[in-house]
């Protein structure tokens, strides 16, 4: 257990040792009558900690503040009062206590703790006002003494690498990554710049070191100009061999960086993201005032660069791994269980059309002129299909060669010109294959498969008519036959 004082021979420590003396204090007041066991919580880091107590010391500590009676009132800002703890449980009274008080201790006008009392006895007359009053004075007293315990350097560090390792974005890391820099180094503007996949890469490829730098998230007054700092800067920053780079006021005096002292930038901080000897990126730091910066603070931000780029780097290894597993990786689109998870999630207002797409006598060109030039053709079919899509349409291949889409559409007729674009453009690819189509618009109320055996019979129509067609599901709903 953490604590401010030594209570019964148990040295403690933690908070300050001003707010933990004061919070004891009026706790053994309290606890003058042998019927009551007060316990004083205050928030730190999110949490709320047990900085006084007396009889026997709380079962837990670091509370969420939001968790039971106590971080309820805590949240709240107010008092809690249970006189019947049998009652409300439903079971026996633990350790004897029979009734509960949870009072806010404000300090500055701001909720900062909470006095928890335990009654082994029932509330009497005027003991709600006595517990008021001691929480109101125990918060004269921490205001007295400059108000709460504030977090060392350490423990913010410490809660903002927990807090980013909690996230799995990377778009939210960098956010939290910004956050914490300014959090830790007092400064007001910060941004984030990572490198780009190189062109025509999958998006699940990861950025080169050739590739260029760009802001993915900046804060701050300062942060626009940041996030379009000079090329030649970052590269000069991501590659020196300096931990952190420090700019005062006569560095930011060059002409190169004219433009943050224009903006009023008088210190800057810069880091490289490292991570597992890549270089993932550049944090920037800036504030509006020249400071110097203890080698403590820098050491912080290394730490925090560090983790920060382990974050990002795990979080797109864990994008790339998922978009493999819903990928065909023939193609690159999206595989037969992804387009049924996509289809059940589809919005059908405007219209959600389904086309089903199947290659005209593929079998034979696989057996006349190999799989190697069978692969070449589903790839060449699959990129002519995706050129024809509109924004908002959606391209799988479903199984060997056949592919599925998802089209936003207005009606039927609009879904037999969509379904005719995509056939034309496979004929204009030249790949010496035919593409034979169906099309089904959701009629309302429709189940998915229904819809889908509707494109089906559409699709098979398409081939009856002489291949090379589309076909539009009719009206009729289809009897579905249920998975085995």
């Amino acid at each position: 257990m953490v604590m401010d004082r030594p209570t019964r021979g148990v040295a403690l420590g933690g908070a300050s040792a001003g707010v933990g003396a004061v919070s004891q204090t009026v706790a053994d007041h309290l606890a003058a009558s042998r019927d009551l066991r007060p316990s004083v919580w205050l928030e730190r880091g999110g949490r709320l900690r047990c900085v006084a107590s007396t009889g026997d010391w709380p079962g837990r500590d670091g509370i969420s503040p939001t968790a039971g009676v106590v971080g309820a009132t805590f949240t709240s800002g107010v008092e809690t009062v249970v006189p019947d703890v049998a009652a409300r449980d439903g079971a026996a009274a633990v350790d004897g206590v029979v009734a509960v008080a949870c009072v806010p201790v404000r300090s500055d006008g701001c909720v900062v703790g909470i006095l928890d009392v335990r009654l082994t006895r029932p509330l009497r007359a005027g003991d709600l006002e006595r517990f008021r009053e001691a929480a109101a004075d125990l918060g004269h007293r921490i205001d007295a003494l400059g108000g709460p315990p504030a977090e060392s350097a350490a423990q913010r560090m410490l809660r903002h690498m927990t807090s980013l390792t909690a996230l799995d974005e990377p778009d939210a890391i960098a956010r939290a990554a910004l956050a914490a820099a300014l959090d830790i180094m007092e400064l007001d503007s910060a941004a984030l710049l990572r490198r780009d996949a190189p062109a025509g890469h999958p998006a699940s490829e990861p950025a080169t070191a050739a590739s260029p730098l760009r802001a993915v998230a900046s804060i701050g007054p300062l942060g626009r100009a940041l996030a379009a700092a000079p090329a030649e800067v970052l590269e000069a920053v991501e590659h020196d061999g300096a931990g952190v780079v420090v700019a005062t006021r006569c560095d930011l005096a060059r002409p190169e960086l004219g433009a943050l002292s224009a903006a009023g930038a008088r210190t800057l901080l810069a880091v490289g993201l490292v991570a597992h000897a890549e270089r993932h990126g550049v944090l920037l730091l800036a504030g509006g005032n020249e400071r110097a910066v203890a080698i403590d603070d820098l050491e912080l931000l290394e730490l925090l660069a560090a983790h920060a780029a382990t974050c990002l780097r795990t979080a797109d290894l864990m994008r790339s791994l998922r978009a493999q597993a819903a990928t065909d990786p023939l193609t690159g689109l999206g595989h037969h269980a992804t387009f049924h998870a996509t289809l059940g999630h589809a919005h059908r207002r405007p219209s959600t059309a389904v086309v089903l797409v199947d290659l005209d006598g593929f079998k034979g060109l696989n057996d006349t002129f190999g799989h190697q030039h069978g692969d070449h053709v589903l790839r060449g079919v699959a990129a002519a299909l995706n050129g024809a899509l509109r924004r908002g349409d959606t391209l799988f291949r479903i199984g060997g060669d056949e592919f599925a889409a998802l089209l936003v559409v207005s009606d039927a007729d609009e879904a037999l010109e969509a379904g005719a674009r995509l056939r034309d453009a496979v004929n204009a690819a030249d790949l010496g294959v035919t593409v034979s189509i169906g099309v089904a618009v959701p009629m309302e109320g429709e189940a998915d498969a229904a819809l889908l055996a509707r494109a089906d019979r559409a699709l098979y129509r398409a081939k009856d008519a002489g291949r090379d067609g589309v076909a539009v599901a009719e009206d009729e709903p289809l009897p579905v036959v249920p998975p085995l």
